[in-house]
């Protein structure tokens, strides 16, 4: 894992041109802007059972579409499933850990039984990942991130980081008004530590060494999906709200200004989880497939 390409898998022999013009990426431009704009009305007009379908729709339609205009689109299916089964964990987790902290909360107009609860929310909640990814490929492009290298860290740095990242999730718990913040750093630190150990990008040692891109790339496609989540969020049904201690003031949308760094760890600790994914993923298929006979 010490080279991983920014470049989806399946999209070689591409052009690296306005690939959105081409006529096969046409119906997918006009198809995924078609089902946004559809369900962003609809998110914003109507108070039904069935809203958090096009917050799904919304955000589901918006990541193809970025895709798209990348020249991405469609993602091959397994990647593309991959990506939704780590968001469902990795957001309910965040649920979990809020049940401390209680820094937001949703405003529902629609009771729902716990069975429809967990199954819309589910749903919603496997938009997460999709979208911070195809964020970060567009980030990388206009960055000029061509290749995610992985960094040479000691096995003592990892496991420091690691044990930072536990104390820090521990304070969380134990003292959450204080270390609330800590919710987005806390998962970041254990999944960059991992990363780190098994030879993937370790973004705390990127930064240590003033290598600043990547982190910086991933760091503006959070900004900017965060910024879009909070403002599709404004007026919507359902829709959630904050609780930030000591800093709630200066909002923009529903969340305090302050509160919008939050969503730079939270996007590193997204992109680390992907390359611990996939380099899980990496070694599963390696491990399967057949050993070549000896002649």
């Amino acid at each position: 894992m010490r080279s991983v390409s920014t470049s989806s898998a399946g999209d070689e022999g591409w052009d690296p041109g306005p690939s959105f013009l081409r006529g096969d990426r046409v119906p997918w431009l006009v198809g995924s802007l078609f089902v946004l704009i559809t369900c962003w009305a609809l998110l914003w007009s109507v108070k039904t059972f069935w809203n958090p379908l096009f917050f799904f729709g919304l955000w589901a339609s918006a990541t193809v579409l970025v895709r798209t205009l990348q020249g991405e689109a469609p993602l091959p299916l397994p990647r593309q499933l991959l990506l939704m089964t780590l968001s469902v964990p990795l957001w309910w987790w965040f649920e979990f850990v809020n049940g401390s902290v209680q820094n937001w909360q949703y405003q529902k107009v629609v009771q729902y039984t716990a069975t429809e609860y967990f199954l819309f929310a589910s749903l919603t909640f496997s938009t997460v990942v999709p979208a911070l990814d195809a964020a970060w490929h567009l980030s990388f492009k206009a960055g000029g991130v061509d290749d995610v290298q992985g960094s040479h860290i000691s096995v003592r740095w990892a496991v420091t980081e690691v044990l930072l990242g536990l104390v820090a999730q521990l304070l969380v718990f134990l003292v959450p008004t204080f270390f609330y913040a800590f919710v987005w750093v806390a998962p970041f630190l254990v999944l960059d530590g991992l990363v780190g150990l098994v030879g993937g990008p370790n973004l705390v040692r990127e930064m240590s060494q003033k290598r600043w891109r990547l982190p910086l790339a991933v760091a503006v496609a959070g900004m900017g999906c965060g910024l879009f989540w909070e403002f599709w969020n404004f007026w919507a049904t359902p829709k959630w709200t904050y609780d930030v201690p000591f800093f709630h003031f200066w909002q923009v949308f529903e969340m305090p200004l302050l509160g919008y760094l939050g969503y730079v760890p939270f996007a590193w600790c997204v992109f680390q989880l992907v390359q611990l994914a996939g380099w899980g993923w990496s070694t599963l298929l390696n491990r399967a497939a057949p050993t070549p006979a000896r002649s």
